[in-house]
Order: C-alpha cells, then structure tokens, then sequence
C-alpha cells in the first residue's frame, strides 16, 4: 500500500510552548507530514523520563513531548536524541498519527535495552519508596524477575552500584533523624510492615516522662501475660 500524504499542517499549528532554538521546529518540519501504511504502523509503549515525564518508544527509539497543534488535537514529540530531527505525531490519547516528512528516518541507531534498564530501575525505585526491605535484595529480586535481554544486561550495572543509587532515593523519601527527644512521629511508622496493624501502641503526651510502646496487639498480649 502506498503511503497516504496527509493534508498540509502550517508552521502556525503549532503551539509556542517553549521559545528556544532548540525546542522550536523548523518551518520545512512543519509544512509537510507522512503518513505511514496503517497495516505498518509501528506500536508505541510508554515509559518514564528520570524527572517523571512521560516518554514514547517506538521501534526503541525514544520520544519526548514537545507541543501541541493550535487546536489541542495533535500533540508532537521530538526524538530524545537532540541531534536528531524526527517529530512524532499523536492524537491526545498518544495514539500514532504521522511522523514528519522532513526526517523519515533517525540520524542514529535504536537503543532499546536503555528503555529496558530505564523501566527496572523504576520498578526498583517505586519499591525502595514503599518497601522496608533492602535496597540489595531489591536490586536482586527485580533483576532476576525482568528477564531483560542480553544487550540490556551488558548495560546494566551491579548490584552494588543500584543499591547506592536506591538509598539515595530512599532518603529523599524518609523523614529526617530527629534533632530533638520531642517530635511527631509520621503515620507511616505508626503501623506495621503490612502498612494494617497498628505498630505505635502508645503514645505518651507528657513531655517529662514520654513513653512509646511499639510492637503488634500479638506482642503486648504476650508481654502482660509474662511469656
């Protein structure tokens, strides 16, 4: 089948959503746009930047957003490589439109085993932000479970070297040691590792003798009954 020309979207479709060089698209970018066969339509999947942004990939070539049309209608992403041309066209719900005519094919190589590398390491850090466990055995535990490709483990780092990466999160997310005897402590240690049963069982409020009692309902029974 051959491919379909779409009709002309003019430079002023586009949305001034940031004024540098750098992120404004060209005029010939702009003037045309190339349709692709529908029975060839590559398959996008989404993924995250390092600051939480959403991502395109598509045949492991990574996109970031750039734009809207005038209309809201058409969102574009320019390829994460900076040197590279390619602009991507989706519809509002990251469907795949079109890519721009002016550059068709990316000025480098794919790189998909760094989508796969960027996809565990979130898994990792999600986990380190909601999880008691170590950040090692998690770093253990989710690389055994990705199955990721030879490429992506040739990339991947050691397992010492991702712990150190997750305790750095991780701290970012723990409240601070104390500087003081008296402080509140956050609901997030007031329960147990199942984040159900109450852990903090007593609280004192009297500022002399201030008392906490931790542990589970299981522990203090056992503890009045002297066992």
């Amino acid at each position: 089948m051959e491919s379909k020309v779409l009709k002309t979207i003019y430079e002023d479709e586009y949305s001034s959503s940031s004024k540098s060089p750098e992120h404004s698209l060209s005029s010939e970018s702009a003037e045309h746009s190339f349709v692709l066969p529908s029975s060839v339509k590559p398959i996008i999947t989404k993924t995250e930047s390092n600051k939480g942004k959403i991502m395109l990939i598509v045949d492991g070539y990574g996109f970031q957003f750039k734009s809207f049309n005038r209309k809201k209608t058409v969102k574009f992403w320019r390829c994460t490589n900076r040197n590279c041309n390619v602009i991507l066209h989706t519809n509002v719900d990251d469907d795949f439109i079109q890519f721009s005519t002016t550059a068709i094919d990316h000025s480098h190589l794919p790189r998909p085993a760094d989508y796969e590398v960027r996809d565990l390491k979130k898994t990792m850090r999600k986990r380190a932000a909601t999880e008691l466990v170590s950040v090692r055995e998690i770093a253990e535990q989710e690389m055994r479970n990705a199955l990721l490709t030879g490429e992506a483990l040739a990339t991947l780092s050691g397992t010492t070297t991702i712990g150190h990466g997750l305790k750095h999160h991780r701290r970012k997310i723990i409240p601070p040691i104390p500087k003081s005897t008296s402080f509140f402590i956050p609901d997030m240690y007031k329960r147990g590792y199942n984040n159900i049963e109450r852990f903090l069982l007593h609280d004192t409020d009297d500022p002399t003798y201030e008392i906490d009692e931790i542990g589970t309902s299981i522990s203090r029974e056992n503890f009045n009954l002297g066992i």
